[in-house]
């Protein structure tokens, strides 16, 4: 009988193969990226050689420009996020936020990471119906098109300078994507059950995202987990590990306790993590959660 360890790698290529070897096919540098960037030392030499000196990068930043978020303290969230991979603290003004809230009541969804899987929230049950599955997760992408708020999150300056500094280049915008996680009683399939271990993430050498809370967030109501310093100290059977993906166990027994933060908050509380941190997501209990991500990175990529 297969390990958990290698149980866990057959059902993630047989899921993932065609999409991966697509991905490398369309573009060889990503391959390269996606094989060296889970081993530090060369995450860390590839980051030396791409980053931009200070010069060519505060030549294109602009400074002082127009924000949602004047008081933020542009110096103090790049030292954290470069001591422990993460700062907290960087909260929606009302108007954006009930703009977004707005938003996700109107748009189409894919469930459980599957484009097929299209419905919107007012036929959530019908449409689960329909494709025989129950939703766990629903994710709207590139909402920035047609929502000006998200828009101009990602073009916000400050938020801006925090990716600019700390990716050490001009950040590329990947992404603003809303998703939804929604309480379930059934076990979670394949396609979406990684969410809910501890991982990290590998779309760029590195990469950040900043996070909004757009409903209230209590204890054990899908709040996100991550792991302080795990971006900069990863066992060495983390980094070869083909599956990027630990046990609660073998976190908590590496970092201890004491580096495992759960993020709770209010609607509007928002985080910037680098997602090469170990990181998951928890299950609600009784209600939804809705969280919005604006993804910056060092590189774009063909796909």
């Amino acid at each position: 009988m297969m390990s958990g360890y290698y149980q866990r790698l057959w059902s993630k290529l047989k899921r993932k193969c065609l999409q991966y070897s697509y991905q490398a096919i369309a573009d060889p540098k990503w391959f390269v990226m996606f094989c060296a960037t889970r081993i530090q030392i060369l995450r860390s030499l590839a980051i030396l050689v791409t980053k931009h000196s200070s010069a060519q990068i505060y030549q294109d930043l602009e400074q002082g420009g127009n924000t949602l978020f004047p008081s933020l303290d542009v110096n103090k969230v790049v030292e954290h996020l470069k001591k422990d991979g993460l700062f907290f603290g960087i909260n929606l003004p009302s108007d954006i936020l009930h703009e977004v809230l707005a938003f996700s009541t109107q748009v189409e969804y894919h469930a459980n990471s599957n484009p097929k899987l299209k419905f919107t929230l007012s036929d959530k049950e019908k449409s689960e119906l329909k494709y025989q599955q129950i939703f766990v997760t629903a994710n709207h992408i590139h909402s920035s098109l047609i929502c000006p708020a998200i828009k101009k999150l990602e073009n916000d300056s400050k938020l801006r300078e925090i990716a600019t500094k700390y990716l050490e280049t001009i950040p590329v915008l990947l992404d603003s994507q809303i998703r939804w996680t929604f309480p379930v009683t059934v076990p979670l399939n394949e396609a979406v059950r990684g969410f809910f271990n501890f991982h990290y993430d590998l779309e760029d050498y590195r990469f950040i995202k900043f996070m909004f809370y757009l409903t209230d967030v209590p204890v054990s109501e899908g709040n996100h987990v991550f792991v302080k310093g795990s971006h900069r100290n990863k066992r060495l059977k983390d980094q070869f590990s083909l599956t990027r993906d630990s046990t609660d166990m073998g976190i908590i027994n590496y970092y201890g306790h004491n580096n495992i933060e759960n993020i709770y908050g209010k609607a509007g509380c928002g985080f910037v993590e680098d997602f090469y941190c170990f990181h998951k997501l928890t299950l609600p209990m009784s209600r939804s959660r809705l969280i919005l991500e604006v993804k910056f990175a060092m590189n774009s990529y063909l796909f």
